[in-house]
């Protein structure tokens, strides 16, 4: 039984604008490359919960109101669908519809709600009907992305392909069967791109996707580096003379609700200079969820300039059982960091030591550690590097991006794990990220108009 991430930590509920307004995939041309024909890019979805139940003031720091505690409070289990989602075209014909889908680059799988349904989350628009799209085409059951046959039995043809997709963290999964269908995108010079093959899974049950979102998420993108996630699709296509291999993202740090980003593939990566990489790991893994997410390794923590000691080997990854265990992952949408227990108490006693001088009080909070804030504290509270294998890649992280005011206390917004270290989009705010799938590497570097890569929802 997988061990459970202690964590709902910023569960954001997602903007019912995306669907007023359906032209969601979108080409930008300021800030691109060039037009090789190679590039699109997806709207990164923001919640609208800046205005009722978090929002961002001018210091920087996220205040959440207290009495809207199901945005933040931690219970036991994670939940898809934090900080932002995408919006993509799924089908063709009478079946295309405009759907928000939860980023999750901790799995491989795009799947969302088709008709019939056995037990339905709320969605708005209703769940996708294979039915009206002629381009849907369930998978052979001997596929080589369908589950196993059970011990002592073998499948056909004519079987559905089925699938269980899983939470890299196990909070959460889904079942149902696999096929093909076909996504559209808007590509470089606002040609219309249609991606073809594309395997989709239709859930007919799920658990543990409480996504809390008005309605509005209809599924799971899952942007993992292995098949038959849509990074990996995308890089068996040919757009022009281009396989896409890398995406790239900017989280802003938004102040109200009228702004996105975007997701962005091929050609559409902007040049960012100045940046500085680190390995993703495990890479000579090809099929599996243990290694599907992004895993990077992360060798040292400092606070306020002090390393923790001894903590090279909490966030390695490693056999328990007959389980993987451990491990540090970039998802964009788990949304604040997630830190296994051993390496968290040594962050938590860092910053109580850094503290202490100002004689702060310590209260029970949304989180494990908070205080009540005082002027001070505002302006003592610590940064946090995280430092990787390679001597120059560094991910500073200021106050900002690992505390949040709630009510009249600052807590630190790092939810506790048994078995997983998670970087979320909280500490990814206002960097530039570009993943090279092809070449197993993860770039980032500070990115203060991260507004110019984004644009307003009108």
């Amino acid at each position: 039984m997988s061990m459970k991430v202690a964590a709902r930590a910023l569960l954001l509920p997602l903007v019912l604008a995306a669907i007023l307004h359906p032209a969601a995939v979108v080409a930008l041309g300021d800030g691109t490359p060039g037009s090789g024909g190679g590039g699109f890019s997806l709207r990164l979805v923001p919640s609208p919960g800046w205005n009722r139940t978090i929002h961002v003031d001018d210091d920087g720091f996220v205040h959440l109101n207290e009495h809207a505690t199901s945005a933040l409070r931690p219970p036991m289990h994670t939940q898809v669908g934090g900080m932002y989602s995408v919006v993509t075209s799924v089908g063709t014909g009478a079946g295309r519809r405009t759907y928000v889908l939860a980023l999750d680059m901790t799995t491989n799988l795009l799947w969302m709600q088709c008709k019939p349904v056995q037990e339905p989350f709320t969605q708005l628009p209703p769940p996708f009907e294979p039915a009206k799209s002629p381009s849907f085409r369930r998978l052979p059951g001997n596929n080589a992305f369908c589950l196993p046959a059970p011990r002592g039995h073998r499948r056909t043809v004519q079987d559905p392909c089925k699938f269980h997709s899983i939470r890299l963290d196990g909070s959460a999964d889904a079942r149902g069967v696999l096929s093909n269908e076909t996504l559209a995108f808007a590509a470089s010079g606002q040609q219309q791109t249609e991606v073809t093959g594309v395997v989709i899974g239709c859930t007919h049950n799920s658990n543990g996707f409480n996504f809390n979102s008005h309605g509005v998420l209809a599924g799971v993108l899952g942007l993992g580096r292995q098949a038959p996630s849509l990074i990996w699709t995308l890089g068996q296509h040919r757009h022009g003379a281009v396989q896409v291999h890398r995406f790239s993202y900017c989280l802003p740090n938004h102040g109200s609700s009228d702004h996105h980003s975007f997701l962005r593939f091929g050609d559409d990566v902007p040049h960012t200079q100045h940046m500085v990489s680190t390995k993703i790991m495990y890479m000579a893994a090809t099929a599996g969820r243990d290694f599907s997410a992004y895993f990077v390794s992360l060798t040292g923590v400092s606070v306020a300039g002090k390393p923790l000691h001894d903590i090279k080997e909490l966030f390695r990854r490693h056999v328990h059982g007959q389980e993987w265990t451990s491990g540090c992952a970039f998802d964009a949408g788990t949304p604040t960091m997630v830190m296994i227990m051993p390496a968290y108490n040594k962050l938590k006693d860092a910053v109580v030591r850094h503290l202490k001088p100002l004689g702060l009080q310590i209260v029970s909070g949304q989180y494990h550690l908070c205080f009540r804030a005082t002027s001070q504290l505002w302006q003592h509270l610590p940064t946090v590097m995280l430092q990787f294998a390679e001597t120059e890649a560094r991910l500073v992280l200021p106050p900002q991006r690992l505390f949040v005011a709630v009510g009249h206390d600052i807590c630190l917004a790092v939810v506790r794990s048994y078995d997983i270290t998670i970087i979320g989009a909280m500490q990814q705010v206002d960097k530039r990220f570009v993943y090279d799938v092809r070449n197993g590497r993860i770039y980032f570097a500070p990115e203060n108009a991260c507004h110019a890569d984004a644009g307003h929802q009108i």
